[in-house]
């Protein structure tokens, strides 16, 4: 690990004096929090965003209604509903105030409760021991200071260089286009038209998981965890997913190879993979579950036991969910989320490597002109 930092700090010279910053920046002292929403730090390194007023204005809710399917299903009244039960925004900073960098790593996370999160954060902590590391938690969809946050507590550490880690599966999705946004990578938001960040450091932005093999190491194992006989056992992989169908689509195309690998190395009688496209329109969401049951009800009747393994970071959020769509039927849950994994960390060391590697090699091209 060290080892890895310490080159990419070696190789990232050329960029820090050369490299334009991604997103707009402003005059500041760049080990200042100049920024008014950014909230206090308490002893475990949470900043929590300020408690939002949920109400949507008329505009608002055109916004979303235009942009996100479910919202045009909704009233007035259940999509304001909707937007107050979403769980809080916030950062999470995990190295020690003494570490710091020429370059830190922001994870961009969905967030989905305290234990699920912290198992998230303790995963990062081996690695922040190295690098300046914060976690954003939370969709923006009406508030980007738990990013701006972040950002700011890794150039207080030194970073002039900041390798953002989006941990949603593929980039077909409306968060991973809410961040683009933010960090000025895409003209339009996903969801509302919130801050966007300002900051003086060069901002890169890795690859998601997609077919990563890392990935798919973690899925084997998981599986292999409740196999017992694979020639007669049946893998579901299940994934949150896109709301959008057309997202969808794209989605699976790229998550593919890990049902292909599975099947290679585990001799099971199937391997299949589905989205629950759990925020989508109510009735696409019900026709993947009623999928998913008839995928569970098939293989029994053809003998085979069933193993769903879910696809996504979190160790809570989308299991519980899973387990009442299926309620009444027999399977074997491999319901742990990726980030319990070792190779959870080492993905992250590998996108953030690659990324930076990429940087290097585009900034010796400009130089070479």
């Amino acid at each position: 690990m060290k080892l890895f930092f310490h080159c990419c700090q070696s190789t990232m010279i050329g960029i820090l004096v050369c490299g334009a910053p991604v997103v707009v920046s402003q005059a500041q002292d760049a080990h200042q929090h100049m920024h008014s929403d950014v909230p206090a730090m308490d002893a475990t390194g949470k900043r929590s965003a300020p408690k939002m007023d949920h109400s949507l204005t008329p505009e608002q809710l055109a916004d979303l209604r235009e942009k996100i399917s479910l919202y045009r299903a909704m009233t007035d009244r259940e999509a304001e509903l909707n937007m107050a039960m979403m769980r809080p925004n916030y950062e999470w900073y995990v190295s020690d105030p003494g570490v710091s960098g020429d370059f830190g790593v922001l994870v961009l996370a969905h967030g989905v409760g305290e234990n699920s999160d912290r198992i998230f954060h303790d995963t990062l902590r081996p690695m922040s021991a190295e690098q300046p590391t914060a976690i954003s938690f939370g969709m923006a969809m009406m508030m980007s200071s738990h990013i701006q946050s972040g950002v700011d507590d890794l150039t207080n550490a030194g970073a002039e260089t900041i390798v953002l880690v989006p941990t949603a599966m593929t980039q077909y999705n409306s968060l991973t286009r809410q961040w683009e946004y933010v960090f000025g990578m895409r003209e339009e938001s996903s969801y509302l038209d919130v801050p966007r960040v300002s900051t003086n450091a060069n901002v890169l932005m890795t690859a998601h998981f997609d077919a990563h093999p890392l990935i798919t190491e973690i899925l084997v194992d998981y599986t292999n965890e409740q196999s017992s006989d694979p020639a007669k056992e049946t893998i579901i992989l299940v994934g949150h997913g896109p709301e959008e169908i057309e997202d969808n689509v794209l989605d699976l195309d790229l998550l593919q190879p890990h049902v292909d690998r599975i099947k290679a190395q585990g001799g099971f009688a199937d391997v299949k993979i589905i989205n629950l496209q759990d925020d989508a329109y109510p009735p696409i969401r019900a026709g993947n579950v009623k999928k998913l049951r008839r995928w569970v009800s098939g293989a029994q009747r053809q003998g085979n036991n069933v193993i769903i393994v879910v696809v996504t970071s979190a160790s809570f959020g989308v299991q519980q969910k899973i387990i009442e769509d299926l309620r009444g039927l027999d399977y074997r849950f491999a319901d742990k989320g990726l980030a319990e994994h070792p190779n959870y960390q080492k993905w992250i060391v590998a996108v953030v490597s690659e990324r930076l590697a990429a940087e290097v090699e585009a900034e010796q091209a400009r130089s070479a002109r």
